[in-house]
């Protein structure tokens, strides 16, 4: 599964939005979709976007939230911006 995500770095926690819709959804969906059609995270970090630290923490955030392995999330698009599409696999 896809997801399109906005990361917000220097924040004063680390916190998933909209973390909810997404588990209404099969993580074995594999339709492929477009960028604008994918679900839409909203990600709080406190790491900063430096040597790829908020990269790590995003990956082992979303990993504790969605209880599954790091090995399991990629960041596929973005990995140095904020906006991200992130895999998710099964």
């Amino acid at each position: 599964m896809k997801v399109n995500c906005k990361v917000i770095t220097r924040s004063s926690r680390n916190e998933v939005v909209g973390l909810d819709s997404l588990f209404k959804l099969d993580l074995n969906f594999k339709k492929n979709k477009g960028e604008d059609d994918l679900p839409f995270l909203k990600i709080y970090l406190t790491a900063v976007p430096v040597d790829g630290k908020a990269n790590k923490e995003l990956v082992k955030l979303l990993a504790k939230e969605l209880k599954i392995a790091k090995s399991k999330i990629t960041i596929i698009k973005g990995e140095k911006k904020s906006e991200k599409i992130i895999e998710i696999y099964d």
